[in-house]
């Protein structure tokens, strides 16, 4: 017997809340939560909402299916067509999160179990400093190998899925309706800021600057004045390990970076349509190695650490095309619901400029990781877009 509507909505609400919320701290609770959040679905397949980015995304299933068919090696691909299983996220919190109060309510709870791993990070940093400083050893070089994680195994996972929870968090701080202990949110704000600063992750500090610049440019644009000073004063204040994190953004100091995205494009030269095969850039890296390589630099050559020359190098242009599109087409769908707003705070401004300014920060961290090869990321990007479109479709403010 199904549940009754109401149960129906009740039961997949705590599905999306939860798994939403979960994806921040534990990628096995949320999947768990996730598949009952499925099972509902699919009990009610005509309640079921999706947002335009569906095809998109389903254009990125299909290409990968036929790059897939086409590879030398089918069955390496099966981890991608697992990941396929975090695209249900949109559905679920899409169609849960029916209106404007209860998204917000949805990134409050996010902001809570971030700042829970932004402390921990934060406790990280001060064990390894204090390792260091024990060892008398050279802090900088020995803590970029091991830096902080929060609840995740990996810097690259926590920085990223917490800078997606930060930009959400100013958004709200900027652009919702204000409500009594707003200081609070602004603690939080400081405190997983910190802890950004403190990963040492040099792509997400350039995509937080990003998208920090355009909501301020949406918010406040005479404050834009002030970032480059804002930004001096920070670097003359951070320690010299943060000084010296930023002097390695030179490209001379990225030479595994380079030489993997020159082997992407000999990838993508040589297989521009359906690519070498989805998991096998890494295992074909040395066939397509530039020849003026003899010696890689140090470095992890599983991936090519961009999202675009990995997804055109292993399933084909079309691919990265398709993320292009997906990216795009969000931006596109943000703006046009900002035209119809009246001017003052409201909730459905910050979520669609949440999802502006989310999407500009993936898109950036994408050009120096897979990111969306990441199922903790891939999950809390879409779980954002779909509060985020709730912004252009909700009647509720």
């Amino acid at each position: 017997m199904l549940p009754s509507e109401r149960d129906w909505f009740r039961w997949l609400g705590w599905a999306a809340f939860g798994a939403s919320t979960a994806n921040f701290a534990s990628i096995a609770v949320a999947q768990t939560i996730l598949g009952g959040g499925v099972v509902l679905l699919l009990l009610r397949p005509r309640s079921a909402r999706m947002p335009p980015i569906a095809w998109p995304l389903l254009a990125l299933i299909f290409w990968t299916l036929v790059a897939t068919a086409a590879s030398d090696d089918p069955a390496a691909a099966l981890p991608q067509l697992k990941k396929f299983f975090v695209f249900a996220m949109l559905p679920v919190v899409f169609t849960a999160a029916r209106t404007a109060d209860r998204c917000r309510r949805f990134a409050e709870a996010w902001f809570v179990v971030v700042l829970g791993a932004s402390a921990m990070s934060i406790a990280q940093f001060a064990v390894s400093a204090q390792e260091v400083s024990t060892q008398d050893g050279d802090f900088y070089n020995m803590y970029v190998g091991d830096r902080i994680t929060g609840f995740y195994s990996h810097w690259m996972t926590f920085s990223q899925s917490t800078a997606l929870a930060f930009v959400t968090l100013a958004s709200y701080l900027l652009f919702a309706r204000r409500r009594p202990g707003h200081w609070v949110w602004v603690a939080f704000a400081t405190a997983i800021g910190m802890a950004l600063l403190l990963s040492f992750t040099r792509s997400v500090w350039l995509a937080l600057i990003a998208a920090s610049l355009y909501l301020l440019a949406a918010a406040k644009p005479r404050a834009l004045l002030a970032v480059p000073v804002l930004l001096a004063v920070v670097y003359a204040a951070a320690p010299d390990s943060v000084r010296q994190r930023v002097h390695s953004i030179r490209p001379g100091a990225n030479e595994n970076r380079l030489v993997m995205w020159r082997t992407g494009l000999n990838m993508i030269a040589t297989h521009p349509l359906l690519g070498v095969g989805p998991e096998l850039a890494g295992q074909r890296f040395a066939e397509f190695q530039p020849a003026d390589v003899e010696e890689l630099p140090p470095g992890f050559y599983g991936h090519l650490h961009n999202v675009y020359i990995h997804f055109a190098a292993e399933r084909g242009l079309p691919a990265a095309l398709i993320v292009l599109w997906l990216f795009g087409r969000i931006v596109w769908d943000m703006r046009l619901g900002l035209r119809g707003l009246p001017d003052g705070r409201d909730d459905r401004r910050f979520l669609l400029h949440a999802g502006v300014a989310g999407t500009l920060a993936v898109a950036l961290v994408s050009c120096f990781d897979v990111s969306l090869g990441d199922s903790e990321i891939l999950g809390a990007y879409l779980a954002l877009a779909a509060i985020a479109y709730r912004g252009v479709f909700s009647n509720e403010k």
